[in-house]
């Protein structure tokens, strides 16, 4: 995730992005808890982009804070 730049969606061009916290309301056993994940941002239009690496990285924190919530 070094290279800040991929494909937006929503401008349907290369641009750059920028990584920001944002909290996402997840269930789990029945029971619903609230993480902090890194989300993808264009930097032209501003819209949530699906950038390479991002879905293992958030599975990663989403992990770590429902361990830290478990114990």
């Amino acid at each position: 995730m070094e290279n800040q730049r991929d494909f937006c969606t929503e401008c349907r061009r290369e641009t750059s992005y920028t990584l920001k916290k944002i909290k996402i309301n997840q269930t789990i056993r029945e029971k619903e808890y609230t993480f902090e994940i890194t989300a993808a941002f264009c930097n032209e239009c501003g819209g949530e982009m699906g950038v390479p690496g991002l879905i293992d990285y958030n599975m990663k924190e989403i992990d770590e804070q429902y361990r830290s919530i478990r114990t």
